[in-house]
């Protein structure tokens, strides 16, 4: 099976290629599935601030992920086959009251039905401190860096892996949130799904 993911970083192609080979194990001799990230934009803004915000984001990028990789087929002289799905995975804040936390939201958009499903990491509280840094424009990872001194840390461990001293790193946290996604194509349609 060929997946595209609406992204290039290395920690999210990880966390999707382990979980693609949880969820659709291959057969001892089997051919091996394909992960190809693509950059794509997002359509929303570089650090969403709300829920809406960061799912539709997720949406964006699985369906022009998918959408790259059907007219990358047919233009392609190899004959590439088209991906079978397309994974968007989009972190965010959400607002709850007078707290934020932090959450990313995972799309996948099957090419033949063009069902859509949803998965969200756990969310984490953020502080007020990281939360008026991020409002000047900034994004999470860039005020994780500068905070933590970790370079690129948004492609390592994160703000979760950062914010948890190690114990839980974004790829983990968004592994779950990805499986779920993938549930209406993992059971039964007709009895669990309309």
């Amino acid at each position: 099976m060929r997946f595209a993911v609406g992204t290039t970083n290395a920690a999210k192609l990880a966390c999707v290629t382990s979980v693609v080979n949880q969820v659709f194990p291959v057969s001892e001799g089997g051919t091996a599935h394909e992960v190809v990230g693509i950059a794509v934009p997002s359509g929303v803004s570089a650090q969403p601030f709300s829920l809406e915000e960061t799912r539709a984001g997720a949406l964006h990028r699985a369906k022009a992920a998918l959408n790259a990789s059907v007219e990358k087929a047919a233009s392609d002289d190899a004959a590439v086959p088209p991906a079978d799905f397309g994974i968007g995975l989009e972190g965010g804040v959400e607002i709850c009251g007078d707290q934020y936390f932090e959450c990313g939201w995972m799309a996948v958009v099957d090419r033949r039905s063009s069902r859509v499903g949803w998965g969200s990491s756990a969310r984490f509280e953020l502080s007020r401190k990281i939360v008026d840094q991020l409002r000047t424009g900034k994004e999470l990872a860039e005020v994780m860096t500068a905070l933590s001194g970790i370079e690129n840390v948004g492609q390592k461990g994160g703000a979760m892996g950062v914010l948890t001293n190690g114990n839980l790193h974004r790829a983990n946290a968004y592994a779950h949130g990805l499986i779920f996604a993938f549930a209406p194509f993992l059971s039964d349609p007709e009895r669990y799904w309309d």
